[in-house]
């Protein structure tokens, strides 16, 4: 197949996925071109992989007076960005591809593309725009009146973009089982499901020494479980409680590398994910490729990647029970190394991108 692929994302495990569908896919004989708004220097770069690479620089205005330069970024979003998609589209429609596969814009979510396309194309969903969704996302209750109301505007209309976007998609997949439950309640769309991934080559045990420390890979925000995360070690006896150690995406200041993020999971002796909403999450795949149990929250994706009692736990929204499951795999070394390499074994089994990639690929062919 001849295939465009659509992003623009920041660092990020979105990024990672963009680049492992253009790199697994080109693997397979494609050929693949690349498409985005931005170019940003990262260590995720899909257009290393792709036979071309279009860039169409976009940025939004930088204003000087606060209230007034958020108004003239969401201008810029609302309205000169839509003019651009526009020319994007016709510049893949006159290039004649078997099919888009048309992943996340950070500006709105579900991209401007999607409505302007004439190509056979899919829309690759991680998940409908959050804060117009989720009431822990909702706006600051100390924002002033005018703040306020400006933002339950500009919530209104971006969630109408990100909704007509997305409908306006001829195929649409989703990344799970919760993904695409939340499309169908958000969008009321019926994807078909292209799980993530993990490269077991990169994400893989180390001979290194373990470390008393539990590791949390995620921002230190409440949707990330930040506050489930520090009630939990609160609960463990300070002459028993382990480091916990926190990653993302910097290390004093500058971008952690992926050999740093390997090498960080395998000193741990658990890793923890508790977001909330999380639609896959690859934190809980990157570790058991390492061969690291995973204790993380019964809700969403996690329940689709973990097999709780053989790779680790899943808990409730309970400190108490995060902090014994901590201690028991920090008390019970043989087990936590068992539940370690029953991870591995499961990621192998499933979880490669070899395999999500092939399976994309089967889906992609069946929209041509």
């Amino acid at each position: 197949m001849k295939i465009a692929v659509f992003y623009h994302l920041r660092f990020g495990g979105a990024k990672r996925v963009v680049q492992e569908h253009v790199k697994g896919l080109r693997a397979l004989g494609h050929t693949i071109d690349l498409y985005s708004t931005e170019k940003e220097d990262d260590m995720f770069d899909p257009g290393l992989f792709a036979h071309h690479e279009y860039i169409y620089p976009f940025s939004l205005s930088q204003g000087t007076i606060p209230f007034f330069g958020r108004m003239q970024k969401d201008f810029d979003v609302f309205y000169r960005l839509p003019l651009l998609h526009k020319k994007i589209s016709q510049d893949i429609d006159t290039r004649r591809y078997d099919v888009v596969l048309v992943h996340t814009d950070s500006f709105t979510q579900a991209p401007f593309l999607l409505r302007y396309l004439k190509t056979n194309n899919v829309y690759f969903c991680l998940e409908p725009l959050r804060i117009v969704y989720e009431y822990s996302l909702r706006p600051p209750a100390n924002l002033g009146i005018i703040n306020r109301l400006y933002e339950y505007v500009t919530r209104f209309i971006r969630k109408r973009i990100d909704r007509e976007n997305a409908r306006s998609a001829k195929h649409t997949f989703a990344i799970s089982l919760f993904g695409r439950e939340y499309m169908i309640h958000s969008f009321d769309l019926y994807p078909k499901i292209s799980y993530l991934g993990v490269d077991e080559k990169v994400f893989t045990p180390m001979n290194v020494k373990k470390k008393r420390q539990v590791l949390f890979v995620a921002e230190k925000e409440y949707i990330y479980g930040y506050d489930l995360i520090q009630k939990a070690m609160a609960r463990i006896p300070k002459h028993k409680r382990p480091r916990l150690v926190f990653v993302f995406g910097t290390k004093n200041d500058r971008r952690i590398t992926e050999k740093e993020l390997v090498k960080t999971y395998n000193e741990s002796v658990v890793v923890v994910s508790l977001s909330r909403y999380d639609t896959f999450g690859l934190v809980p795949l990157e570790a058991m490729a390492c061969a690291v149990p995973v204790i993380a929250l019964n809700v969403a994706g996690y329940r689709e990647t973990m097999l709780s009692g053989r790779t680790g736990f899943l808990v409730d929204f309970d400190p108490q029970e995060i902090a014994d499951r901590i201690m028991y795999l920090l008390d019970n070394p043989k087990i936590a190394h068992q539940m370690g390499q029953n991870g591995r074994t499961w990621v192998e089994k499933i979880w490669t991108w070899k395999k999500q990639i092939k399976h994309l690929e089967k889906l992609l062919l069946e929209t041509v």
